[in-house]
């Protein structure tokens, strides 16, 4: 089934992101999706109930340093105590070693759990996409889903790794800072809040800019992944066409939009950081002044110690208000990711199986087609109430002009995609009552563009079978004529397939691919154009090996070479959509005028041009 370069049409998952990216413009999506987030953290809560435990001490350890720092410089240095000292200093040593394990066991903990979340909306979200129609992947960049599988799940794992981690342990010990310096001193305390709100306000303006930056970095990192991809998947015809600076060009064009885009979000995020930093530092010299002339009016007032732990307990109250401030630049990013991750998950496949599809099992072969009405697009039609009956152990070829409708029927019966009219039978089953994965189990595929996988020859032929022995794989290599090719090479079956096939001519991959299908032993077989691309001496090994291939077994052979579909129990002449002629070699080339003939005679014309 050759992949259909189709028109792009603004389909229900572009749809989505862009309602999305409206909607969150207004300000509605940050709670929903967060909430949709967390939602994959349930099944690790004992995990997780663990981690909040320890960081509840560690939070708690964290409010106790400054105090015991200022019972150590007012009770022993100031009153020249000693034993005071050694003691609170011994204190303070064991609370450090005991924070430090609080603080590694938690992270830990967090760690591994975090991982474990990401493993599972990693693996959810492959699972999804592996699961939609092939009508997704033609409409949809493979740099943008690998992007969305990679880059955005990563964003979801900072957000529950730093994000979760940083906010609790933050709020927790902001809340604890803040109860200890009113008991401390009020006065102080008051004068620390003043800045709060410059905080709070300060965070509100840098939030909508915040989020944009991020989802256009986001944006920017996709289309620059997809760049890498097409070049990479099509770099035989780039360097064909002499095309590497003209994409290399182009790959700049996007990088250097992806630049900018970080450069945006860093400085913007920095800017906010620093601006936070600073508050900071003001309040502290605001403290250093009114402390001061407190201290200097006694001791009832304001003692050394407190002064000294109240300018620990600044630092530990604005570190976590900046934070959690930052917290929301962290979450801009996991939410951007978040979008696009649920949009996909969102996506239904447009292809699916029923409530009460079941499965088909002891196929016989036969296919009918009923008034058989399709089209990639609702304007334009590909078929046009197509019939017809295909009984159990032929084997029948399409043939006519490229755009027909040839490779469409057996996308249909293969039931990649749905008819919009009319019905598609194997056995007396409509293909749409079954289970797809049972229908596709009956039926082997051999492509025009083989695919080949990473791994040995021998997994790639095992593939059609996966139980299948070491002499089932090596018998159907003997019965398409690839044995003594993969016994020629060094390693022989236990070759490895480089990245794309390089090291295999294309009359060799198919014939893998031949064998692939024939060890799945299917009782209907599809061979859509897969000999248009082999040399002639391969041509006659396929030859040898169909005529073994098609025995007992239903057959649908897209060719354009007419010569190797001439033995076709029936061969069907498909023209706009419709079915103009139908017969056997011999029953076609008795139509003078007929399609097929005219088929035939440009191609033998041009054998003997060639000869």
């Amino acid at each position: 089934m050759k992949r259909r370069k189709i028109v792009k049409t603004i389909d229900k998952f572009s749809q989505k992101e862009a309602l999305q990216e409206q909607d969150e413009k207004q300000g509605k999506f940050d709670s929903q999706l967060f909430k949709r987030a967390m939602a994959f953290c349930k099944p690790y809560k004992k995990n997780f109930f663990i981690a909040f435990t320890l960081l509840a001490f560690l939070a708690g350890f964290n409010l106790l340093i400054p105090y015991i720092t200022k019972v150590i410089i007012d009770d022993g240095i100031l009153n020249k105590d000693l034993k005071s000292i050694i003691l609170w200093s011994s204190i303070f040593f064991v609370a450090l070693i005991i924070r430090y394990f609080l603080l590694y066991s938690q992270t830990l903990i967090f760690s591994i759990t975090a991982q474990k979340v990401t493993n599972d909306i990693r693996v959810g979200l492959f699972a999804h996409i592996q699961n939609m129609s092939i009508n997704f992947f033609n409409t949809h960049e493979t740099g943008r889903l690998i992007s969305r599988i990679m880059s955005d799940v990563d964003a979801m794992n900072a957000l529950i790794v730093q994000g979760i981690l940083t906010l609790i342990i933050d709020f927790a010990t902001a809340v604890g800072v803040l109860v200890i310096m009113f008991r401390m001193n009020t006065i102080l305390t008051w004068w620390i809040l003043l800045f709060v709100p410059f905080v709070v306000v300060f965070t509100f303006l840098f939030r909508k800019g915040v989020r944009s930056n991020y989802r256009d970095w986001r944006k920017k990192n996709a289309s620059s992944t997809g760049a890498i991809s097409e070049n990479i998947t099509g770099v035989r015809v780039i360097k064909s066409f002499a095309r590497e600076k003209s994409n290399l060009n182009h790959y700049k064009r996007v990088n250097r939009e992806l630049r900018k885009s970080i450069i945006r979000a860093i400085m913007f995020a920095t800017s906010f950081t620093l601006t936070m930093e600073i508050s900071t530092y003001i309040c502290m010299i605001v403290i250093f002044f009114v402390g001061g002339s407190m201290i200097q009016k006694g001791p009832e007032f304001l003692t050394v110690g407190a002064f000294a732990a109240f300018l620990q307990y600044i630092e530990r109250f604005f570190g976590p208000i900046r934070s959690i401030t930052s917290f929301y630049d962290l979450l801009q990013q996991a939410m951007s990711g978040a979008e696009r991750i649920f949009a996909i998950l969102d996506t239904e496949s447009e292809i699916k199986d029923k409530p009460n599809a079941y499965v088909l099992d002891k196929v016989h072969g036969d296919v009918d087609f009923e008034n058989v009405t399709f089209g990639y697009t609702k304007d334009k039609v590909i078929l046009k109430d197509v019939s017809f009956h295909v009984p159990s152990g032929h084997t029948v070829a399409f043939v006519g002009p490229t755009g027909a409708g040839k490779s469409t029927i057996i996308n249909l019966l293969t039931r990649q995609y749905d008819v919009q009219g009319g019905a598609i039978y194997v056995d007396g089953h409509d293909v749409k009552d079954v289970t797809q994965n049972s229908l596709r189990n009956h039926t082997g595929v051999v492509l025009q563009d083989s695919y080949l996988f990473m791994g040995s020859i021998m997994e790639n032929i095992r593939y059609g079978k996966p139980g299948a022995t070491d002499e089932e794989v090596i018998q159907a290599a003997k019965t398409v004529g690839i044995y003594d090719f993969i016994m020629s090479l060094p390693q022989g079956f236990k070759t490895e397939i480089k990245d794309g096939s390089s090291n295999l001519s294309t009359g060799q991959k198919q014939l893998i691919s031949f064998a692939r299908a024939l060890i799945a032993d299917p009782a209907i077989l599809v061979l859509d154009e897969a000999t248009s691309s082999v040399d002639t001496h391969t041509e006659k090994l396929i030859q040898h090996a169909l005529k073994q291939l098609f025995k007992n077994r239903t057959s649908f052979v897209v060719a354009h070479r007419l010569s190797t579909i001439s033995e076709a129990n029936c061969i069907y002449v498909i023209d706009q959509g419709t079915i103009l002629e139908r017969g056997t070699h011999e029953e076609l080339m008795k139509i003078p005028d007929g399609k097929y003939y005219e088929l035939y005679e440009i191609q033998f014309s041009k054998l003997q041009e060639n000869a």
